[in-house]
Order: C-alpha cells, then sequence, then structure tokens
C-alpha cells in the first residue's frame, strides 16, 4: 500500500502477506504434515473479505493524497500477478 502526497512524496503505507500452509514462494515444502498444526495460518480463507487497517504519517502541510493498494499473487519467486488494484485521492 502506497500514497503519493501532493508535495509529491511517495510512501510506502505498510505491506501485508499471506502465504499458503506449508510452502514457500517457490512452491516447495519446508515443513512436514506434523508441523503445519503449530503454526500460524497466514493464508486468506475463499470466499471470505479480510479487513486490514494501515496508518501512517503523512507529514506537515499534506493536503491530499493518492492511496493506492495492490492484491498480488506470486505462483513463482518470479512471476507476479496483480489480483486487484484501487486507487483513491483523499484531500484533508
Amino acid at each position: 500500500m502506497t500514497a503519493k502526497t501532493d508535495t509529491g512524496k511517495t510512501i510506502a503505507m505498510g505491506r501485508k502477506e499471506y502465504w499458503e500452509l506449508g510452502v514457500d514462494i517457490d512452491g516447495d515444502h519446508r515443513m512436514g504434515a506434523w508441523q503445519i498444526k503449530e503454526v500460524v495460518d497466514l493464508t486468506l480463507p475463499p470466499r471470505k473479505t479480510t479487513k486490514e487497517r494501515f496508518v501512517t504519517e503523512l507529514g506537515e502541510g499534506v493536503k491530499s493524497a493518492d492511496v493506492e493498494v495492490k492484491v498480488t499473487y506470486y505462483p513463482s519467486a518470479k512471476h507476479e500477478l496483480v489480483i486487484h488494484k484501487e486507487a483513491k485521492k483523499l484531500t484533508f
């Protein structure tokens, strides 16, 4: 999630990553089935909305910002698929 202020400054507001259980970004299994039960579930549930909140300071004197959010899926380490992208202009 990024914001570009009216002064031209780009600010990284945050990042949230979800991982398939027991599989790294290359698709290799890094855990045995007996170890997965001890891991926090960082996957996105199917057909359910997941809400995230990112809070940041944009700096003094900023009157507006263009905020862009991307949902990206990496089927492999070198291949990126943008699933959803949304941008909004916020004024203060």
